[in-house]
């Protein structure tokens, strides 16, 4: 990863750096699992928020590809980046595609200098990998929708201002056909957050809401219409570059230290991960085109956490017991290897379970029947 600017590094480090006097992101097992207001408003006066935007929103219009480069990179120095994946990288680049006029320019702006944060509201908890079958509904009072139901995996949810929800408008139609994509005010009366913490370190929300206010305005897309908009959303989130980042830094760690006989397992697992970058490249690059990418986009998600899988597996391999080390003198860089291997027992499930990308793949990929 030697294609980034060296600013970037600087950058990256110094605010590592700085979260760790701070008491943040000491047992953060995985980036994409932990969060900070306090980095997201860094990265926003930074300017490093929405590089690929348009200037007149406040990017940079740079290349979609070198963003990826970008994001592998804050990968690698372990930023808490859930905050920036959901409001940049999945929902700010869907209300782009998606929004109208007025949610663009009420939202865009103010998420590029890391004003507003969103979370996204997709899973309940009888409906996660099956997002059809989600059963919080939106029913119209007038000008505004009233939402009621329960959200559940809601990374962010305790310091995000906006949820991207998923809701069912019209309980008539087939499943796929019913659903509708809005912006909720996460500090409107009726939404009530508790926080879990997680095996990684992390944290995730489950958002209780009675009774919400939505105004009709803040629907993206058509009404009835949302299926399309959430998989949109999902091409985006499932290019998990700055996972591929935190792999590449474990790598490192054991690379120092590893015996001869494991440096072809080393190698190996490099070889692996490139080839992860490649593909999020690749997707990156028919997103950028407008071309249909579940497929690849899956491939995308299901080869990285497979590969994380693997290099939290070869840490124990290589270190022993002493990978699982959290606190203390004994501990493997400053506990991140044991936290990232705690983390890894989550990775081939949350965002999209591996038997799900699996079936995309399948069908989408290779034509095969439901």
């Amino acid at each position: 990863m030697a294609d980034v600017p060296a600013e970037i590094d600087a950058w990256a480090l110094a605010l590592t750096t700085e979260l760790e006097e701070r008491g943040e992101n000491l047992t953060n097992g995985s980036p994409a699992d932990s969060d900070s207001r306090f980095a997201y408003e860094r990265m926003g006066d930074a300017g490093i928020i929405g590089l690929g935007w348009p200037t007149e929103l406040g990017g940079r219009e740079m290349d979609p590809i070198d963003v990826v480069k970008m994001e592998e990179r804050l990968g690698y120095h372990w930023l808490p980046l859930c905050g920036y994946l959901l409001s940049v990288k999945t929902i700010g680049n869907a209300v782009l595609q998606f929004g109208t006029h007025d949610l663009i320019s009420r939202f865009i702006p103010d998420v590029a200098v890391g004003r507003i944060m969103f979370c996204q509201g997709f899973s309940e908890p009888e409906a996660g990998s099956d997002l059809a079958s989600l059963r919080t509904k939106a029913t119209k009072d007038g000008d505004r929708w009233i939402v009621n139901g329960t959200k559940i995996w809601t990374s962010s949810a305790e310091i995000a201002d906006w949820m991207y929800i998923a809701v069912r408008t019209d309980p008539t139609l087939p499943r796929h056909k019913g659903l509708s994509v809005m912006l909720l005010d996460m500090h409107a009366p009726g939404v009530e957050v508790d926080v879990h913490e997680t095996l990684g370190g992390g944290t995730f929300g489950e958002v209780r809401l009675s009774d919400v206010a939505v105004d009709v305005n803040n629907v993206l897309g058509d009404v009835n219409g949302g299926w399309k908009v959430l998989l949109g959303s999902l091409d985006y989130e499932r290019v998990t570059s700055e996972k591929v980042g935190v792999a590449l830094w474990v790598v490192d760690q054991l690379d120092e230290v590893a015996a001869p006989h494991h440096r072809r397992l080393l190698l190996a697992l490099r070889g692996e991960l490139e080839a992860c970058r490649r593909l999020g490249h690749e997707a990156t690059r028919l997103i950028a085109q407008g071309e249909r990418v579940s497929r690849v986009s899956s491939t995308c998600k299901l080869s990285v956490s497979l590969a994380m899988q693997k290099a939290a597996a070869l840490s124990v391999e290589i270190l022993g017991p002493g990978a699982l080390v959290e606190r203390g003198p004994d501990a493997r860089a400053a506990g991140r290897l044991a936290a990232f291997h705690r983390a890894s027992a989550s990775m081939t499930l949350a965002g999209g379970s591996c038997d799900i990308q699996r079936k995309v793949i399948a069908q989408q990929g290779l034509g095969l029947p439901r």
